[in-house]
């Protein structure tokens, strides 16, 4: 069984053939295909474009076939590469991860050959809380010359970037056939896009060091929180400072370790970098005086990534709409006791009052009061902890979801 993979990411099997930096956006699908490549009777082909080639680059790296065609507009493909790419492999079946970009909708249109689209998200489920439940519309016309400019810039983003991404994702979803998605949230979403198209569950492979370590209690610092990003509105930032200013009372050593590149950027003259939602958020801060409290890590990988969520006292999902969250899982799978907000199919995740404490999303108060009752409670937060990782190891064991997706890949062959 011949299978081309399709990503709007450059994977770093290529990172050296195209002389550029590796990055870990994306690792469940190098998760996927390293163990598709250890079942004997199937060959893999993943197709990536990148604006480092001007002609197609075909290359092998661990036993995958890669195609890199040059990058047309955002993340897009030329029909005649796509063409080329697709006749040169020859694939049974191709399956297309993503939804939402010029890629996945040039392969979500050829119609002799199986296509399976797999869902990241359902970026028409995500608009509504794309200002994360900020009321720009009442900062756009603010006194403060910094509100109105970021408010704009807010609105602007999603007007001119976003909405064409949620055109393209519907188009991509109508096209094909087959669907493969992790939760309800992705299926209910999915369906009313297109009724007729066959619904597949493969749930993700997270990174392989999250599957040998172990969070501890007593090796954990007290009264600290791990936040996965807080780079964009619908991440839910503005809530956890909210919920911290109401902790820092009870807690004045509280630390909240945010990952991912800060949204703070220094003042050096004028820079649209300053605005938007990092000047929400810089105000934020100033104004409960958590200037000490809030840390933005920047950017970790793997092994930092682990070692930072080790480190603390729990895991904090604060998102206003996720699918699946990667974080969550992986927080899970350490066996660190978790507060989510109850979103999308986060709450798919885990049993709550079980295995995760959950929120309502836009309600500090109580994100501040569930982070309260894992601070006052040891032994609450170690059976929380430990009964998380039992169901995240079922959910994102290798073998077994490697399985659901060959099976998948069967059903389609055999309709």
């Amino acid at each position: 069984m011949k299978i081309m993979w399709v990503t709007a990411q450059v994977l770093p099997l290529v990172a050296d053939d195209l002389k550029i930096k590796k990055n870990g956006f994306g690792g469940w699908v190098m998760n996927m295909l390293n163990e598709l490549k250890t079942v004997d009777d199937i060959e893999l082909s993943v197709v990536m474009v990148s604006n480092k080639v001007t002609s197609v680059l075909k290359t092998t790296h661990e036993k995958i076939i890669c195609y890199v065609a040059p990058e047309r507009l955002i993340k897009d493909i030329s029909k005649l590469d796509r063409d080329s790419i697709v006749k040169d492999f020859s694939p049974d079946i191709i399956h297309i991860e993503g939804n939402e970009f010029g890629i996945h909708n040039s392969f979500s249109k050829i119609n002799n050959i199986p296509v399976l689209l797999s869902l990241q998200g359902i970026l028409s489920g995500y608009e509504q809380y794309q200002y994360g439940e900020i009321p720009i519309a009442d900062y756009m016309f603010s006194p403060k010359s910094g509100n109105m400019i970021s408010s704009w810039i807010l609105y602007l983003r999603k007007h001119l970037l976003f909405d064409k991404r949620i055109s393209v994702e519907e188009e991509s979803i109508k096209n094909v056939k087959f669907i493969s998605g992790r939760t309800f949230w992705d299926r209910a979403h999915s369906y009313w896009t297109n009724p007729q198209a066959k619904y597949f569950s493969c749930n993700r492979i997270l990174r392989p060091l999250f599957y040998t370590q172990d969070w501890n209690y007593e090796q954990s610092e007290k009264h600290t929180v791990f936040v996965g990003n807080g780079y964009s509105p619908l991440k839910g930032l503005h809530n956890v400072i909210a919920a911290a200013a109401l902790l820092v009372r009870e807690y004045p050593d509280l630390k909240i370790y945010v990952a991912g590149e800060t949204p703070i950027v220094a003042k050096r003259g004028f820079s649209l970098h300053r605005f938007g939602y990092s000047n929400f958020i810089r105000k934020l801060i100033k104004k409960y005086h958590l200037e000490n409290v809030i840390v933005f890590t920047g950017a970790l990988l793997g092994d930092e990534m682990v070692k930072c969520m080790k480190k603390c006292h729990l895991y904090c999902l604060p998102s206003l709409i996720e699918n699946s969250p990667n974080t969550l899982g992986e927080a899970m799978m350490l066996g660190m006791p978790c507060v989510s907000a109850y979103t999308g199919g986060a709450s798919e995740m885990a049993i709550d009052e079980e295995e995760c404490l959950f929120y309502r999303a836009n309600d500090p108060k109580l994100l501040a009061w569930q982070i309260k009752r894992v601070f006052d409670d040891d032994e609450f937060a170690k059976r929380l902890g430990e009964k998380a990782k039992t169901h995240a190891r079922k959910t994102h064991d290798p073998k077994a979801n490697r399985d659901a997706l060959l099976q998948a890949y069967y059903s389609i062959l055999n309709l």
